[in-house]
């Protein structure tokens, strides 16, 4: 039991590989383990698998493989989860970004939002 703003700090210690004002909490390398996908092209993740097509999994997290393999907008290397009833968060590193969603939206249509959301997100971008 936490709260958002803790969730926050959470995603930026793991965006930051590691550290969070100025304190290390996680080894550099432990983040990049964390982060990689873990499942590799000899598992399948099929149509079931929330995260979606061009998502392998790491240790804790959903991690993009490549920029064009997912059914959304992205970058190869992001990483992400979500809750059983819709909040969910995820780190572009390449982006500097970090999003946490604190929605409340069970069965399928979280899915629904949580793209909703990551798209709003990447739209919002100006370069």
């Amino acid at each position: 039991m936490s709260t958002p703003g803790d969730y926050v700090r959470f995603a930026q210690m793991l965006a930051n590989r590691g550290t969070l004002d100025g304190t290390r909490l996680l080894g550099r390398k432990t983040v990049e383990y964390m982060t990689s996908d873990h499942l590799g092209t000899a598992i399948g993740t099929g149509t079931d698998y929330i995260p979606g097509a061009g998502y392998g999994f790491g240790l804790g997290f959903a991690v993009r493989r490549a920029a064009g393999l997912a059914d959304l907008n992205g970058s190869a290397g992001d990483f992400n989860w979500g809750g059983a009833y819709g909040t969910y968060f995820w780190v572009d590193p390449k982006e500097e970004l970090v999003v946490v969603s604190m929605t409340q939206a069970p069965g399928p249509i979280r899915v629904y939002y949580r793209h909703m959301i990551k798209s709003l997100v990447l739209q919002a971008i100006a370069d």
